[in-house]
């Protein structure tokens, strides 16, 4: 299962993620009218050239997470629209819609989240020294939503994660035999996260989340996967989306793709939608909200 990088148009989600990106094409790859389960290689080797030009498995953590958090070169955009499943133990799966807009500039990334149809995030990622993540949320019950329902971070669009203050880094793993770098990153007090980066692309193939410093024995309380790409417009965008936790899992399907570089600064005009654009849904069922609570200030960033 393949999960895309920092530098790939999420959506993801998202991030999100989530989970959920684009990643510009290299021009000069062959093209493909078919549904891709794997991104190719000389994709990712013409987005990562700085791999060439020294040894990713020697350089310091600090070194190999800049490159991995390092900004896009130039500026797309992506949208994408589709449906998240989510089931837990003892019931019955529940579906909802799900719609992502993400514009990718080399200072920051802004992407908004339609969840439901009647729940938004507007979110936004830096790329300065320190990084900045921002969140404005407009939705019926902040304490109830159904984005949480369904496990899934706002911030796992804009791959938030990545952004942390590193803890350490623990032994190299093999990943779907890809080689990787491990490191656990803290967010704050009881929220940890242990991400596995290619060293040959600097990109994360899974991660997990953890309420203490976790060891080898401790169980994450939530799991991203990112897997299924398609091309579209010379851009490879994400299919499905799987998160999981210790009694739930959750898959998100994009249907509905589009992706395209940014031409004399212009992104399509329905990229981000309005509230009147979107039918608003039911109201969210009683669930446990904490596995997808997202613990960040709700700021606005956006413009």
């Amino acid at each position: 299962m393949i999960h895309i990088s920092p530098r790939l148009i999420l959506c993801s989600l998202l991030c999100l993620a989530a989970a959920s990106f684009a990643c510009a094409a290299d021009e000069s790859a062959p093209k493909q009218s078919e549904p891709q389960k794997e991104l190719p290689a000389e994709v990712l080797q013409a987005l990562f050239p700085e791999a060439a030009e020294q040894d990713p498995a020697k350089i310091s953590a600090e070194a190999f997470l800049r490159m991995a958090r390092r900004a896009p070169a130039g500026e797309s955009w992506a949208k994408m629209e589709g449906t998240a499943t989510h089931r837990r133990s003892g019931s019955s799966a529940v579906k909802d819609t799900i719609r992502v807009g993400i514009r990718f500039t080399p200072k920051r990334v802004i992407a908004q989240l339609v969840f439901a149809g009647n729940e938004y995030y507007e979110l936004g990622q830096t790329f300065d020294t320190p990084p900045v993540f921002t969140q404005e949320t407009d939705v019926p019950d902040k304490d109830r939503t159904r984005l949480s329902l369904y496990g899934i971070m706002p911030s796992d669009l804009t791959l938030g994660f990545l952004y942390r203050d590193l803890v350490r880094e623990e032994k190299p793993e093999s990943v779907k035999m890809i080689d990787c770098r491990v490191f656990v990153l803290k967010g704050g007090e009881n929220d940890y996260v242990r991400v596995w980066l290619s060293t040959e692309y600097f990109f994360p193939l899974k991660a997990h989340w953890f309420r203490t410093l976790p060891d080898d024995r401790t169980k994450p309380y939530r799991e991203l996967e990112l897997g299924g790409v398609k091309k579209e417009n010379d851009f490879y965008v994400v299919q499905e989306l799987f998160l999981f936790g210790q009694d739930w899992r959750t898959r998100v399907e994009f249907d509905k793709r589009d992706a395209g570089r940014v031409e004399e600064a212009k992104a399509p005009l329905d990229l981000f939608l309005s509230k009147d654009d979107e039918t608003p849904a039911a109201s969210a069922p009683a669930a446990d909200a904490d596995a997808g609570k997202d613990k960040t200030t709700d700021k606005e960033d956006r413009k």
